[in-house]
C-alpha cells in the first residue's frame, strides 16, 4: 500500500488548510446562529428622538404629539431652523415635524402634507411617516362617522393601545420557523469543495511529478493496484472530511438536529455534495499543473458556485438568470434540496419526487464531472 500511505502523506501536510477552511465555515455558522437569534422571531417598536414644532396649538396637535410619544421619545426644540441642524447633525434627535397653523383645516380636511425634517440617509424616519397618516386617517374617519373631534381623538388614542396577539401557523412543523441547522447546511458546499478540491489538487500534481511517475512505472506494483490506492485515497479523505461537516451539527445543535426526522435527507444531501466534491477536486487536480494556482482556481470555484446558486445569497434573493444559469451547476440542485428538508417536516409526494430529482441530479453531475475529468487525463498520458 504504499501509494496509499504517500496519498495520505500528502493529505497530512496540507491539514493547515483544511483546519483554515473548517474554521472560515463554523465561524459562518455561529454568525448565522446568531443572527437568527437561536431560531426565535422576536419583533419590536423602533423608538426614535423625535421634536415636534407645534405652531397651533390646537386640540388636533396635542394629540398627534400624545399618540407619537406612545411609540417615541419626544425632545423638546426651539423653531429654530440653526439649532434643529446643530441637534440633527449631533443625532440628537432624528426626527422633527412642524405642525403648521389651521393645522386641522390644512392638514386633516384638506390634503397638505405635514413638512417633516429627517436625518440623511436613515430609513427609521419612514416609521413616523406612516404613524402619522394613520393617526390622521383615523380621526378623519372617526369624525365623518359622526364623533366630535375630542371623541375622535380619544377613540384613536385609545385603540392604539390596545396590544394584538399573534400566533404563528405551524404548516412546516417547525413552528412556522427554519431549523437552525439547516443554515449550517446551507452553506455545506463550500467547505465540502474548498477542502477537498485544494487538498485532492496538490495530491494529484504530486502524483504526476515526471520523477514520481517514473518511479511508480519501475515499481513492482501493479498500475491497477496503484489506480485502486489512488482511489481508496480519495475515499478516505472524502469519508473523513464527510464525518467532520457531520459532527459539526451535531455537536452545536445535539437534540434539535438528532430528532429532525429530516436528518437521513440532510445526511445524505450532504454525502452526495461530497461526491461532487471529489470528482471536481480530480477534474481541477488534473488541469492544473502548478502548485501556486490552485488556490485562486479552488477559490473561484467555491465562491462562484457559492454566490451563484443560494450557499451564500438565499435563492429567493438571486435573480431570475442567475436562477437559470446556477441550474446547470450541482450546488443548486443541493441548495433546492436543502430548502426542501428546511420548510417541512413531513413531504408529500410531490416533494419527495423533487427531492429525489434533485438527488439524481446530483449523482449524475458528479458522474459527469468525473468522466470528463477521466477523459482528459487519459489524454494527457498518450501525449
Amino acid at each position: 500500500m504504499t501509494v496509499y500511505k504517500g496519498f495520505l502523506t500528502i493529505t497530512r501536510r496540507n491539514i493547515h488548510m483544511m483546519f483554515l477552511y473548517l474554521a472560515i465555515f463554523l465561524t459562518i455558522a455561529v454568525m448565522v446562529q446568531k443572527m437568527t437569534g437561536e431560531n426565535t422571531a422576536d419583533f419590536e417598536q423602533v423608538s426614535l428622538d423625535i421634536a415636534i414644532i407645534d405652531r397651533d396649538g390646537g386640540e388636533l396637535a396635542q394629540g398627534l404629539a400624545g399618540y407619537l410619544g406612545q411609540y417615541h421619545t419626544l425632545v423638546d426644540l426651539p423653531d429654530d431652523p440653526s439649532i434643529i441642524q446643530d441637534r440633527m447633525f449631533y443625532r440628537e434627535v432624528y426626527y422633527v415635524v412642524t405642525i403648521p397653523e389651521d393645522f386641522q383645516k390644512r392638514c386633516l380636511e384638506g390634503e397638505e402634507l405635514l413638512p417633516v425634517t429627517k436625518v440623511p440617509g436613515s430609513n427609521s424616519g419612514f416609521y413616523v411617516d406612516q404613524q402619522i397618516g394613520t393617526f390622521l386617517n383615523d380621526v378623519r374617519i372617526m369624525e365623518e362617522s359622526g364623533f366630535s373631534l375630542t371623541e375622535a381623538i380619544d377613540e384613536v388614542m385609545e385603540s392604539s393601545q390596545e396590544q394584538a396577539e399573534v400566533t404563528l401557523i405551524d404548516k412546516n412543523g417547525f413552528g412556522g420557523e427554519r431549523p437552525i441547522h439547516a443554515f449550517m447546511y446551507q452553506y455545506m458546499p463550500y467547505i465540502l469543495i474548498s477542502i477537498l478540491c485544494y487538498s485532492m489538487s496538490y495530491i494529484m500534481i504530486a502524483f504526476r511529478n515526471p520523477d514520481v511517475k517514473r518511479r511508480m512505472a519501475c515499481s513492482s506494483v501493479p498500475a491497477r493496484s496503484q489506480n485502486f490506492q489512488i482511489i481508496l485515497g480519495y475515499a478516505t479523505v472524502g469519508i473523513a472530511v464527510y464525518g467532520i461537516v457531520t459532527a459539526m451539527p451535531v455537536l452545536m445543535y445535539g437534540k434539535t438536529f438528532l430528532n429532525d426526522p429530516n436528518m437521513p435527507g440532510y445526511l445524505l444531501n450532504s454525502f452526495l455534495m461530497t461526491l461532487v466534491s471529489l470528482s471536481l477536486s480530480f477534474l481541477i487536480g488534473t488541469l492544473v499543473t502548478r502548485e501556486e494556482i490552485i488556490s485562486a482556481i479552488v477559490n473561484v470555484v467555491s465562491l462562484g458556485m457559492s454566490f451563484l446558486c443560494g450557499v451564500f445569497v438565499d435563492m429567493e434573493i438571486l435573480g431570475k438568470g442567475v436562477r437559470t444559469f446556477a441550474q446547470f451547476l450541482p450546488a443548486y440542485w443541493y441548495e433546492i434540496a436543502n430548502g426542501i428538508l428546511a420548510g417541512n417536516s413531513s413531504l408529500s409526494p410531490a416533494q419527495q419526487t423533487s427531492l429525489y430529482t434533485c438527488y439524481g441530479l446530483q449523482i449524475l453531475f458528479a458522474a459527469a464531472i468525473l468522466g470528463v475529468a477521466m477523459v482528459i487525463s487519459r489524454i494527457r498520458q498518450t501525449t
